[in-house]
Order: structure tokens, then sequence, then C-alpha cells
């Protein structure tokens, strides 16, 4: 009996120390590149753009329909309340007859053939296939944009879970030291002001903490839902994109402008349709000229069609007949309809270009300007960097100090948290030069951070 009490106690007691550890253990391990390929099958973009690019493809192939025959077969059959009369001359006089059956049977075999028609049907495939690459341009851009916003979140994560154990590590020193002033106010040793310090900075401490956690789990449910994840049971791992280095940058400027003209899906957007209004344009300005057509029918007709009366018969009537020509159709008055259409076409193809030309100049300046943020925020980095090392050299010096009694350990505690202060000042930088990039990755329209990580 004594040995199960002893077990369970054991079994308690490792529970409540191991718990949390085993809980922790157990949540799934989430690298930038499984939720990148988990954002991508969760399938809701691709869907919808699968959806557009068959609607596309369906449109081009009814502009392309014009080209192939149109062949129709007619069958009438009717039946008249009264069969139809007909004259029918008699020696001395004319008078009508019945004509045979008030049934009427009549098939007939279409053909339609469109000839030339001036380009109308050649500009109007080329303004189709242009809504192809349209709906692909757009796919490609919706695609970088889902993984730019997996990046961001996945990034903001790692941010804040970094700042979590920044605070983390200096916590316990707060905690105690706190309890020690507590203590002493007790028993009457300290003063309340020491302790009241004391407490405020553990309270500091614990809020930003707690702040730091709660962002991190908000960028947990962002990237839950972008990669279709209904429960938070992961946690993030790996690298913040460091970028280029502060001495690359000089030589970024031209090579990225040259990238973003011929990247921005945008801007090829734009330039795709100002050509997809000028064809459209030519297939409009094709209406006003005569469409040839080429028709041909072939007609059977039944018995009943031609009648009979008395003992006339239908012999000399053949039931089958044929003929072929050729005509066209000319707009005589339209009302202007067709110029305006065009001149619409025209006009949109002229702002499309100025919009894409108006981008192209913006381009030199955004990129520009994100250089010089990111090497402003290079410099910030190497600052705080130094303030880092300096705290940690300040901590190496205070502990000996505090070993020999030379200090507090309240004051032990400041320059702690002096470099707390740093670390977080220089996470924070980091972040924000993983932001800078993705921003610049929007100017340039491609991805440019894979390559630049560092642990």
């Amino acid at each position: 009996m004594k040995t199960t009490i002893v077990l369970v106690l054991i079994s308690v007691f490792s529970l409540a120390i191991c718990g949390p550890k085993l809980i922790y253990a157990q949540q799934q391990i989430l690298t930038l590149d499984e939720a990148l390929s988990l954002a991508e099958e969760e399938g809701s973009l691709k869907g919808q753009y699968d959806h557009a690019r068959e609607a596309a493809r369906q449109d081009l192939l009814l502009q392309k329909a014009d080209y192939w025959p149109t062949l129709q077969f007619r069958v009438n059959l009717s039946h008249a309340n009264e069969a139809p009369r007909i004259p029918v001359e008699f020696e001395n006089d004319t008078a009508l007859a019945r004509q045979g059956t008030r049934n009427t049977f009549i098939s007939r075999l279409e053909l339609s053939q469109m000839v030339y028609d001036f380009g109308k049907t050649r500009h109007a495939v080329d303004a189709a296939r242009m809504q192809t690459q349209l709906v692909s341009a757009e796919y490609d851009q919706q695609h970088l944009q889902l993984r730019r916003q997996v990046r961001r979140f996945f990034y903001q994560s790692l941010y804040y879970q970094k700042l979590d154990s920044v605070y983390a590590e200096v916590l316990p020193l707060a905690r105690e030291l706190a309890r020690i002033h507590d203590v002493r106010i007790q028993n009457g040793v300290a003063l309340s002001a020491e302790a009241l310090e004391a407490r405020v900075t553990l309270q500091n401490i614990m809020s930003q903490q707690t702040v730091a956690r709660n962002e991190y789990r908000r960028s947990l449910v962002q990237l839950a839902s972008l990669t279709g994840r209904q429960h938070i049971n992961f946690e993030t791992r790996g690298p913040l994109p460091a970028g280029p280095g502060r001495q690359e940058l000089s030589g970024l400027h031209a090579r990225l402008y040259q990238e973003a003209t011929e990247l921005r899906a945008d801007i090829g957007q734009l330039q795709v349709k100002s050509r997809q209004q000028a064809a459209l344009a030519k297939s409009i300005e094709a209406l006003k000229y005569p469409t040839l057509i080429l028709q041909s029918d072939f007609s059977y007709f039944g018995p009943e069609a031609f009648g009979y009366y008395s003992g006339l018969s239908s012999r000399g009537l053949d039931p089958v007949n044929w003929r072929v020509g050729i005509g066209f159709t000319y707009p005589l008055f339209d009302g202007r309809r067709i110029q305006s259409q065009k001149n619409r076409a025209l006009a949109l193809q002229k702002e499309y270009r100025e919009q894409a030309y108006r981008l192209e100049r913006q381009i030199s300046s955004e990129i520009q300007a994100a250089l010089s943020h990111l090497e402003n925020l290079y410099v910030l980095a190497g600052q705080n960097r130094l303030l880092v090392d300096q705290s940690e050299a300040n901590i190496a010096t205070a502990e000996q100090a505090l070993a020999y009694g030379n200090i507090s350990r309240m004051e032990y505690l400041k320059i702690m948290m002096a470099k707390t202060s740093a670390a977080a000042a220089l996470l924070k930088t980091k972040s924000d030069i993983a932001g800078a990039l993705l921003d610049l990755e929007t100017t340039v329209g491609k991805e440019i951070t894979r390559t630049w990580h560092t642990p």
C-alpha cells in the first residue's frame, strides 16, 4: 500500500514538473518551407484561378468558333385545321378546290461558312488570347502575395518568440529580487522604495513578455488561417532574413530596377491590357466592312407538301432540292455605335499604356527609398549590436562585483535589464529588416529574401 502511494505521488510530481514540457514537446515544428507548401496546397487560390482560366479558355474557343462552318438541321411538321385550296381551271370557269391533306413535312440542312471579315475574327481571337495571359498574370501576382503574407506572419512569429526568450532570461532574477525585497520589508530591513522598484521592474518584464506571447499567438492564428489549419498545434522555427548586407546595397539598385520592370505583374498586366484594347479596336474597326458568307442548304419536301386534287399527281415536282450562294452583310447606319466602341477601346489602350509608364517611373524612386531604409536599419542594427556586446561585458564585470559584494542585487538587475533592452532593440531591428525586405520584394515583384537567411 505504501509503495502504491509513493508511486502515485512520484507520478503526480513528475507530471507537475514535466507536464508543460511534455505538452510543449508535442507541438509540431513548422518551418517556413512547410508553411509555404501548406498555404499553396490549401487550394482556395488555385481553385479560384483554375475556374478563371477555364472561363478565359472557353471565351477563346468561342471567338475561334467563327472560323468554323455552322451546320444546322431543321424539320417542320405542321397540321392545318383545313386543307388549303388552290385554283383549278375548268372549261368554262375557275374554281377553288381542296388541295389534298392538311399535314405538311419539310426537312432542311443548312450550311453557313464565313469567308472573309476583314480581320474581325482574327483580332477578336487575339484579344481573347490576351485575356488568358491576364488571368495567368493575376494568379502569379496573387500567388506571390500569398507567399509574402505567409512569410510576413512567419517572421513576426519568430520575432515575438525570440522576444519572449529575451524576457524569460531575466525574469527569474527579477522574481527572486522582488521576493527578497518583500521578505526584507516584512522583516523591516529594506526600504520600501527598493521593494517598489523591484516590484515595478518585475511587472514591466512580465507585461512585456505577455504582450510578446499574445502577439506570437496572433501570428500563429494568421499562419493557421493561411495554411488551412483548424487548430494551433504548432510552433515556428527558423531564421530571420538578414538581407544582402550594407556593403552590397550600392550595387543593387540598377539590377533590381531592371528586374522590376521585367517582372512586376501589375506592369505586365497593364501592358497586356493595352495590347488587348488595341486588338479590340481593330476587331471593332472591321465591323465597318462587309462580311462575306458562303451559304448553302439541302431541302426535302414530304409528299403531303405538294398536295393533290382528284386525279392530279405530284409527278414532275422534285421533293429534293439544294442551293448554294454567297452573301454579305454591310452596316449602312448604326448611329456611330461602331465608332464609339472603337474610340473607347483606343482610349483604354492609351490609359493602360500611360499607367504602365507611370509605374515604371515610380519603381526607381521606390527601390531607392527601400534601399535607403534598409541601410538605415543596418546602421541601427550595428549600433544595437554594439550595445548588446557592451552590456554583456558589463554583466561579466557585474557578476564579479556581485560575488565580492561591491554591488547589490538590485544594481545587478539593472545591468541585466540594460542588456535585455539592448537585446530587444536589436531583435526589433532585425524584425524591421525582415519587413523592409518583404516591402522591397513587393516593389521588385519577385522573391528576393529566400537567399539572404542567417541564423
